[in-house]
């Protein structure tokens, strides 16, 4: 967690962002916790994850963040994660990597997605309200 959040806050194209750490950091550990949960086949609360996923999309739309931005803090968590499993290779069961990061990587991208729906919503729904105003000027 904190190695994704340095890498984030020293990224150039985050860095200028002002947003606090526990802001950054608000949906990832209940993130690694799903991709978790899912690479062991645990039960997930689909319904609540998606949720979060919006809400975190919709959080980051407001603190100026582009879809790009969230496509990078995706990649740069998945790096870390990568850089993890090559240090503690030696502890790993082999035998389930592939499948195991499958379902990581799986995990990661649905919630990105799910993020970055929110997000297009919240700039369609600025829009709509932009057009609205617009329209009631001109009307």
């Amino acid at each position: 967690m904190n190695a994704w959040l340095q890498r984030v806050k020293t990224h150039p194209d985050l860095m200028h962002l002002k947003v606090s750490d526990a802001e950054r950091r608000d949906h990832v550990p209940d993130l690694l916790d799903e991709a978790i949960a899912r690479a062991s086949d645990h039960p997930v609360r689909t319904e609540e994850r998606q949720r979060a996923a919006e809400r975190h999309g919709t959080l980051r739309y407001h603190q100026g963040y582009s879809i790009a931005m969230l496509i990078l803090e995706a990649q740069l968590l998945q790096r870390v994660l990568a850089e993890c499993v090559r240090d503690h290779i030696h502890r790993i069961e082999l035998g389930t990597l592939t499948a195991d990061i499958t379902k990581l990587w799986d995990t990661i991208t649905s919630e990105l997605r799910e993020s970055a729906n929110s997000y297009m919503k919240q700039g369609d729904w600025h829009g709509v309200q932009s057009e609205d105003a617009a329209s009631s000027l001109n009307g």
